[in-house]
Parts: C-alpha cells; sequence; structure tokens
C-alpha cells in the first residue's frame, strides 16, 4: 500500500503525528487528558480514519498516549524527555532513517582485522576496512540518540568522503559509485551493557543498559561489504516491525 501524502511530499499521518506531538508537548491537551475524538481528527487534518489510526499508533510507540476501546486516546506524557522510536519494514526504509538522522563523525581511518574484529563482523582476518565512529542527532536535539560504528570494506571506501557530510545511507552511495546492488541486510538487535564514555554521551546512568543493533549488508554473491553497528539507550528506544503476509 502506498502511503497518502501531502503537496509537498511529506506522508499525511507524518504531519497529523507531528502537528499533535506539538501540542501534546506545549501541554495542550495536557497530561491526563483526551484527544479528540478519530472523528473529528479526520475532520480537522482531512484525512481519512485509515491514517489518523495509524497516527495515533505512532503516538502510542512514543509513550506519549495511550488508548483503551471505549475510552478514547488519553495523553500520558508530554515527551519532555527525547524517545526515539525507529520503524523499519524495508531496505529502502532506512534511508529515511538516515536521512531523519544525522551523524556527525568523531573518527575515521582503516583497520586491519585481527581475530577478534573479524568474528565481531563476520569476516576474514587480515581484510581491511574502513572504520567510521560518531554520534546521530534528531533535527532541534542537541542530545545524540545513539552512538554508530560503521566498517565498509576497504574496496569501496571511497564513500567515506560524504560519510558525515551528505544526507543518505552508505549503502546506497556503495552502490552509486561502485555499480553494485546490494542484495540483503542482516539485522541483530541485543541487549548489552551500555560503555561508560558512550553512555555520558547520551546522557545514560552508570552502569545502564544499551540496546544494539548489528546490520550487515551483503552483494548478491554474498559478499560482506559494510557492517553498522549502532547503541542506543534502552529506556528511550523502541523498535517497530511490520509483517505483511504474501499475496
Amino acid at each position: 500500500m502506498i502511503a497518502a501524502t501531502a503537496s509537498d511530499g511529506t506522508p499525511l499521518n507524518r504531519k497529523v503525528v507531528d502537528t499533535l506531538r506539538r501540542e501534546i508537548e506545549g501541554g495542550r491537551p495536557t497530561v491526563g487528558e483526551r484527544l479528540p475524538t478519530e472523528e473529528a481528527l479526520c475532520q480537522r487534518f482531512g484525512v481519512s480514519r485509515h491514517t489518523v489510526r495509524d497516527a495515533l499508533r505512532k503516538l502510542r510507540e512514543e509513550g506519549l498516549v495511550s488508548s483503551r476501546q471505549g475510552a478514547g486516546t488519553t495523553v500520558i506524557r508530554r515527551g519532555s524527555q527525547p524517545l526515539y522510536v525507529q520503524s523499519v519494514s524495508s531496505v529502502e526504509e532506512l534511508l529515511q532513517y538516515a536521512t531523519e538522522a544525522r551523524y556527525e563523525v568523531d573518527k575515521s581511518g582503516m583497520v586491519v582485522a585481527d581475530a577478534a574484529l573479524a568474528r565481531r563482523l563476520g569476516c576474514s582476518a587480515s581484510q581491511r576496512w574502513l572504520r567510521v565512529e560518531g554520534f546521530r542527532y534528531l533535527a532541534g536535539q542537541a542530545e545524540p540518540i545513539c552512538w554508530t560504528e560503521v566498517f565498509v570494506l576497504a574496496d569501496y571506501a571511497g564513500v567515506g568522503l560524504r560519510i558525515g557530510r551528505c544526507a543518505g545511507t552508505i549503502y546506497s552511495w556503495i552502490e552509486e559509485m561502485y555499480g553494485v546492488r546490494i542484495s540483503e541486510v542482516e539485522q541483530v538487535l541485543q541487549a548489552e551493557p551500555m560503555p561508560d564514555a558512550i553512555g555520558k554521551r547520551l546522557s545514560a546512568p552508570p552502569g545502564g543498559t544499551a540496546i544494539s543493533i548489528r546490520r550487515a549488508y551483503r552483494l548478491a554473491d554474498r559478499r560482506l561489504v559494510e557492517v553498522a553497528f549502532n547503541l542506543h539507550r534502552s529506556d528511550r528506544f523502541t523498535y517497530s516491525v511490520t509483517l505483511k503476509r504474501k499475496p
């Protein structure tokens, strides 16, 4: 299904979400008050009930509201704490994530995989990689949402000139610059201790837990060309997955 968009190309459900979020953060409606009914929101924004329900679902995922059948939708938090909700259901949606979350690079350089790094990446020892690390920020927020470490196979290290300078995904730059195609992205989420240095930048409490996301990008011949690691505060991160049945 293709999402309905406004005249400027922005998905309608995002416009509804952004407007309601701003109002909630501004204190109207206040915590404990109900949002207007779905029918009233449809009329206000000129959108379908499906669009309104999708927008309310996203607000629930952000922890701003709760819904109960027969009782409507109630504001439960004003959103003073930054909370990041990532919803990715296709490789192409990673482009939206990279566009929304700015990557500021702290360090970069070439490394040779020793035995430990080879196990971590799932590659052969002695392979050369471009390693980049830094933090990602959402627009208008001074505090980063996550720490990101990226490894790009040396054969494709030319993309390093764009990392942190251009909006977009590293995998799409590899495709564009080298005429190849990423056919598979393996993704693994797990909980692990938050490193002290990274936790301090993320304003995480000492001894806290991080959510680690590892993404491995492969070509059609199964060659590994990129591995990315993201560390989020566990209390400020929600990952949404939508599973669709095949026709």
